[in-house]
Formats: C-alpha cells, structure tokens, sequence
C-alpha cells in the first residue's frame, strides 16, 4: 500500500486561496471515510493513520477526475462551479464509502447508478414528508436538488469515461419542469416597483459614500436616504439609527468596500454582465462610441480598435465616470475596476458576493435584488420597451432562443401591447402604420443590401434606421427637404456629444446617418432647379434656428434652450 506521501499531488495550484481557507485536495478521496470528514481536519486524520491506508484501487479513477476538473479551471471555468463538483464528489464517494461501493473506472458506472437510486428514494421521503407536515426528515431533498446533484457528478464522469450516452439517463432522476405563469399587471408594477426601491439604495449609497465621508468623517456616518430614513455605519455594520456614540475612525475600509458593492450592483443593473464578469474587469483606459441609445465603453489600444467591454445607457455614463474617479483616488495602485481588498486572509472576490447590502436590506425591510434577478428585470424591460426579441437578444449579448428561455417572463400587460399593436398593423379597417422619421413607408422594415455594420437595424421604433430601410419612401415636397435638414441637425448634435477619442474604425451610428441624409440632400439639388431651390431654403431655415416642428422639441431640449418657448 502507498503511503500519503507517495501518492500523487492532486491539489489545484491554479486557484488562489485566503489564508484561514483550506485548499482543495482530491487525495481525501482514496480514504474511506475522507470524503465525509471535516475538511479541515481530514488531511491531520490521514496523516494520523485514522483513515486508514489510502485505496489504490480507486487512483485511476481520482486521478482522471482531478485532471478533467483541473483542465476545466485552466480554461477559466468558475470557481463557484469547481467548489460544486467537488462537494457533489464528496456526497458521491462518502455514499460509496457506507455502503461499500466499489470505486473504480470500471465499477463506478454501477456504483453511480446505485447512488443516484439513494438520491432519488430521498425525493420520495421529501413527498411523503410534506403529505404528513413532518418536515424534519434530514435525509429527505426535493427532486431538484436531487436532479442537480447527479447531473454535476454525471457530467464529470461522462467526459472521464468518454460516454456517448450520458449516465443520468440510466437513473431515475428527472428535471423537474420550470411552467412560467403569467405575471399580472398589478404583480409586474410591485416587483419593478421593488426593484426601483433598491436602485434608489444603490443611488443613495453611491452619492453620499464620497472620498470626504469616507476618509474624513467622524463615526457613525449617518447617510440619508430618499425614502427618509437614516442609515448609521458605526465602522463595523449599518443599522437604522437616529443617534449613536462615536467610535474609532479608523476604520474606513467598510466604508469603500460598500460603496464598490453598490457601484458592481449598479454596473450589473446598466450592461446585463454576470456578476462574475463585472467582479474581474480590469481598469482600463476606456472611451466611448456612442450606439443605440447609449455607448460601447472599450479600452484604448495603440494598433488596433479597441475591444468593446459593454455597453451602457447615455444616462449612466457621468454617474460611470464619477466612479472611475473616486475609486482612481482611493485605490490609486490596483489594476481591478472593483479593487476589493481581503481582511482577516480572506480573499479579494470573496468580498462582493452582496452581504453589506443583504444586511442594510434587512435593517431597512427592502428586498434585496440579486444580480441575477437584477439581469432578468432589464431584459424584461426592454423586450417590453422595444416589442422587439431580436434587438433586445442583441443588446443582452445573447442569443434570441437562450433570452425566450432563460430570462422571459410572461407578462399580462405585455401581451395586451402586443394584440392592439397586432391589430393595429393588420386591420384592414385601421389607417397604415406611419413612418417615425420624414418619409413615406409601407410599415415593413427590411434592410437594404448593402448596410454598415454599425448603422442601426430598421425596427420602424426608430428614426435612423429608417435611413437604411428598403420600403422607406423620400418624399418629393419642400417640406420633406425640410425635415430631413432638420434631422440632420439633429444627428449632428448627437455627434457632438461622442467622444473624440475613438479610433478611425470605429464610425459612430450619428456619423453614419448624417453622411446617409448629406447624400439625399445632394440629391434633391442635383437633380432640378426647384429641388435646389428647396434644399437652399431649408438649410437657410435650420441656420436660422427655425427647425421642423416634428424635431424643434428634442432640438430645444438637447441644446438646453426648451425654456426659451
């Protein structure tokens, strides 16, 4: 028999540990009884001889499973889903470990089978529980957790055996089926309504949580929130306080980390990132191109366009930049957009996993919005902003059949639009739908041939994509000359507001549409005298401030001149 120290180093050098946390090791497995103890006393039990020798019959089997596990981390797997595998492995090995399964490469398969058989009469003590209202069965799961256990173990040693089947399929356990019920009107209002409650939190904790509280201000910082109520942070904890005692002030970073915790929360809420993705962004050096109704935030590269990161709404980007900044002054030496530091050898990215504000929640009676609850809400609110499946896939950076299945939610008030928007296209009695930029169209929106990449899609929802639609009319009339001048002004205000330090490659969606209505108008005065005439007269029109009336109040608006009326 092996010794401990002969056997192989299965332990997982690419994953980064705190200093209290026990780093992962496979080689509990070749004991029995290792997989049911305490991990941080196993490996002193082993070395003790109270497990007994190692099983050499079960090293192949550990061995390949640690080398599938740990070529999954080298690819950037998460580190949530390896912790997963290996507890499932556990629960596996220590059901092998009492009942005296054989684990091998060549028994597991029936060895598995008979755990998933255990799992599965578990589900049945979990019914039988909750027909007799005796829930304290410990042994009893629901077929869910039963289902998701196997699936994980499953997986691993499909990939390990080289299966062409899949070995769940030898087993009893089922995935329970998810039926989305339709959310009512007065539902759909509370959890927005919710929602909103925790972005105005999130609001306040970022305004008032500046680098002045932070490093300056005495304990408790009493931090007023919109809603009336004060949030006191006595250095540890936040509670709901009118008064409290000062104490030390040295201790501030609670504070910071805090008010990185709402900025990550905020992030995830504005691109749709997981919040794995938000967590390790680097800070860059980033600039913006504008698109769609808002920006693609990418980081400068000298040789080549940059990379787009993500993309946010035009309203987010100050309150973005603010952040940059405030954390620039506080944490001028880190390379992580979220520069969460570990206290007490814990680790950095176990430190925004949302337990400040699961806390300050509580204490104010606030439901706390995971962010992957966070995610669902905005894809929602944009499929029931546009009606449109397509562009919302493409604005959550997913495809149109994982958005339908993963993130929609039936909606009441949503499906009432979409019947009066359904009749109110098809209806033969109903008046055609008109065009929402100057033009005449057919209400079908189709793409010319030869369209740019970054120009918007024709959707008839917005005006610029009419400039590259197939059915989109001009119209011969002065006062379509007019209005196209109009728009082009527009569009030139739009541009104005975009960065200027995009690279050459990267053609803002307003650049394109005013070179698309520049053409047009050449056009009209190309062609006849009176066309010419109509463009010199709109253009005089538009230099004189005297815009079309489908445009002067967006016009007023973004030149801050609308209190001029």
């Amino acid at each position: 028999m092996p010794e401990r120290s002969q056997l192989p180093d299965l332990q997982f050098p690419d994953v980064n540990f705190g200093s209290r946390e026990t780093p992962w090791n496979m080689n509990v497995l070749l004991y029995k009884g290792g997989a049911s103890a305490n991990l941080r006393k196993v490996g002193r039990l082993a070395d003790g001889g109270m497990l007994g020798a190692p099983l050499v019959e079960r090293l192949d089997l550990v061995s390949m499973l640690h080398e599938e596990i740990n070529a999954a981390i080298g690819s950037g797997g998460p580190r949530g889903t390896t912790s997963a595998q290996l507890q499932c492995l556990r629960q596996f090995f220590a059901f092998a470990d009492r009942t005296n399964c054989p684990l091998t490469v060549d028994t597991v398969t029936d060895s598995y089978c008979e755990w998933a058989e255990s799992l599965f009469q578990r589900t049945r003590a979990s019914k039988r529980a909750r027909e007799s209202g005796n829930h304290r069965d410990q042994q009893a799961i629901s077929m869910r957790t039963a289902y998701g256990w196997g699936a994980m173990v499953g997986r691993l040693l499909d990939r390990v055996l080289q299966r062409r089947s899949r070995l769940l399929e030898m087993t009893r356990l089922e995935s329970p089926r998810r039926r989305k019920s339709a959310v009512g009107v007065q539902a759909e209002k509370q959890s927005l309504a919710e929602t909103f409650r925790f972005g105005s939190l999130l609001q306040d904790l970022c305004d008032q949580l500046t680098v002045q509280t932070i490093c300056e201000a005495r304990l408790p910082i009493e931090i007023q929130l919109r809603s009336g109520e004060v949030l006191a942070w006595t250095g540890r904890k936040a509670a709901l306080s009118k008064t409290g005692k000062a104490t030390s002030p040295g201790l501030r970073l609670p504070l910071a980390h805090l008010r990185m915790e709402a900025e990550l929360f905020m992030l995830v809420a504005q691109t749709g990132l997981n919040l794995t993705q938000a967590r390790n962004l680097d800070l860059g050096d980033f600039f913006y191109v504008g698109h769609l109704d808002g920006y693609q935030v990418k980081e400068y590269k000298k040789r080549r366009g940059g990379v787009v990161l993500f993309e946010i709404f035009k309203d987010y980007k100050p309150h973005f930049e603010r952040y940059l900044g405030w954390r620039r002054h506080l944490f001028p030496d880190s390379e992580r957009l979220f520069p969460f530091v570990g206290i007490g050898g814990s680790r950095p990215d176990s430190r925004c996993d949302g337990g400040r504000l699961r806390a300050i929640c509580r204490a104010l009676d606030l439901r706390f919005v995971c962010p992957r609850l966070l995610r669902n809400t905005r894809v929602n609110w944009l499929l029931r902003t546009t009606a449109d499946p397509d562009l919302t896939a493409e604005m959550a950076q997913h495809a149109k059949q994982t958005m339908l299945a993963a993130y929609e939610r039936p909606s009441l008030q949503r499906a009432m639009a979409e019947v009066v928007r359904f009749w109110s296209e098809f209806d033969p009695h109903l008046a055609k739908t008109q065009p929402v930029a100057p033009g005449g169209c057919n209400g079908i929106p189709k793409n010319i041939t030869h369209i740019p990449k970054a120009a918007p899609k024709p959707n008839c929802m917005r005006p610029s994509g009419c400039l590259w639609c197939e059915n989109h009319r001009d119209v011969d009339s002065p006062d379509y000359i007019w209005a196209l001048a109009t728009f082009k002004h527009l569009k030139t205000i739009e541009l104005g507001r975009t960065s200027s330090l995009q690279c050459d490659a990267d053609i803002p969606p307003a650049k394109l549409a005013i070179d698309r209505i520049q053409a047009k108008l050449h056009w009209f005065e190309e062609s006849t005298a009176a066309r010419q005439e109509w463009v010199r007269e709109a253009l005089a029109r538009i230099a004189e401030g005297y815009f079309h009336p489908s445009m002067r109040d967006e016009i007023r608006e973004l030149e801050g001149t609308a209190w001029m009326r």
